[in-house]
């Protein structure tokens, strides 16, 4: 390990990385000196170089709206600067000034891009940087006309910030996509077509996507903020859901990909339906994210980590495959959330794609006895290898999903107990009142509860 590799190792920037990856970068970094009040950097110029301080002193100077300087930083040895202008491909927005004879390692603009693209450890790296200056005082707060506020999660492929609509008064969501996949061509080109036909997309399941932004050197998606909680993180808390909540989740997810396999010249895919794309609110009100920006199917196991336990066989084979792969998914997801796993899971990556693909999933009825006919054969026809054999008729399924008075009050779960009042010829106002006081009575007594207020059709 040569002199610079070592200063490489101590670089946050570079200490996580593969030392092949370091060895590599060090290969591609160039060596320039400057004397006493040199600039290293000019504010409002086009960033064209990343520099490693390697012996020396160097003052940042950020000036105001009227030039004068309203910041100082003195950077030392092995700091860095200009690395997330060239990042953005932005302006420089400070002076950097040598204190003293500098000499400084460089990276230029198109060595910068290309390491970029050839290692993606060093553009997650990079990603992690510039969304550690978003959303902070004196970061990167704007993005198009809306103000981030506070990053709120973070995916495979986007960090999610929370932002503020200056013109039209509202809160949104905006997801950053990590940098590794804006050199992904293909994946961009993809991206950018069905960006257009996602924004058009106008289900009540389906988050409202409003835009998309690029900016920064990368991709921001634009999108409705929602409050509650995803079905993974339910799961989580809860354990198995009841048969009753399974199938009220369910349908509300059929009925947003029945609506989107149906739009566009070839329908859009869902691509990676998994309890965290789901959204619920308090309500039970469900929401289906992420449409259109999964990661694009590919024959290497590095693309498809993220989510394999609910993968198709057709895609992790490579072959060809169209919206019964969500129909896959679906009923991977339907066995999860009645057992609270997947139907099949190995710590053995190729083994688990190997179950996928081979082997025939449990019977359902196994572990939840009491699930109604419908249920099971949907899950039973969803999960079948060949998608020509799989059910693929929406109106098949939403039938075999849809909720229903009768369906659902039989059979209980456990030691649930259910009864029916019905209040002929009563208002709202006067049923929610009644409602209230049996909650009340219930709540001051401890005893877990809910409440389903059913009206007849005229």
């Amino acid at each position: 390990m040569n002199k610079f590799e070592k200063i490489l190792s101590k670089i946050d920037l570079f200490k996580n990385l593969d030392e092949g990856v370091r060895k590599d970068i060090s290969r591609s970094f160039k060596i320039d000196q400057f004397q006493l009040g040199e600039k290293l950097i000019e504010s409002g110029k086009k960033a064209n170089r990343f520099f490693i301080i390697f012996n020396g002193r160097v003052e940042l100077q950020t000036p105001n709206l009227l030039g004068h300087i309203k910041r100082q930083v003195e950077l030392e040895d092995c700091s860095t600067l200009g690395e997330v202008a060239l990042l953005t491909k932005t302006p420089y927005t400070s002076d950097a000034v040598a204190l003293e004879k500098t000499i400084v390692f460089y990276l230029g603009d198109i060595e910068f891009n290309q390491l970029l693209e050839k290692h993606e450890s060093f553009a997650d790296n990079m990603t992690r940087l510039m969304t550690e200056r978003m959303a902070q005082d004196g970061g990167i707060n704007k993005v198009g006309r809306y103000t981030l506020t506070k990053q709120i999660g973070e995916g495979n492929m986007a960090h999610v910030f929370e932002a503020h609509d200056p013109m039209l008064e509202r809160d949104v969501a905006i997801k950053m996509l990590k940098y590794d996949l804006t050199h992904n061509k293909d994946f961009l080109s993809r991206f950018e077509l069905e960006a257009k036909i996602i924004a058009k997309l106008n289900h009540p399941n389906i988050i409202n996507v409003y835009e998309s932004i690029s900016e920064y050197s990368t991709r921001f998606i634009v999108m409705e903020r929602l409050n509650g909680r995803d079905l993974d993180q339910i799961l989580k808390q809860k354990g198995p859901l009841t048969i009753v909540e399974t199938r009220k989740i369910l349908y509300q997810v059929a009925c947003a990909l029945q609506y989107a396999h149906s739009q566009g010249e070839h329908g859009i895919i869902h691509r990676d339906i998994k309890p965290s794309n789901i959204f619920i609110d308090d309500q039970g009100h469900v929401k289906l994210t992420d449409f259109g920006i999964a990661k694009p199917p590919a024959d290497e196991v590095t693309m498809i980590l993220g989510t394999p336990k609910y993968l198709c066989p057709e895609i992790i084979q490579g072959k060809a495959f169209d919206g019964r792969s969500d129909i896959y998914s679906l009923g991977i997801m339907a066995f999860t959330m009645l057992t609270g796993n997947p139907p099949f899971s190995s710590g053995n990556l190729s083994e688990l794609l190997s179950l996928q693909v081979n082997k025939v999933p449990p019977d359902i009825k196994k572990y939840r006895p009491e699930i109604d006919n419908d249920l099971r054969l949907f899950i039973e026809r969803s999960l079948i290898k060949n998608p020509d054999d799989r059910i693929s008729d929406w109106k098949l399924i939403k039938v075999l999903l849809k909720p229903g008075a009768s369906r659902d009050l039989a059979p209980l779960d456990g030691d649930e107990i259910a009864f029916i009042t019905r209040i002929q010829n009563g208002s709202y106002q006067k049923t929610a009142q009644i409602i209230n006081k049996l909650r009340k009575m219930l709540e001051d007594d401890g005893i877990e509860h809910s409440f389903e207020v059913l009206k007849q059709k005229s």
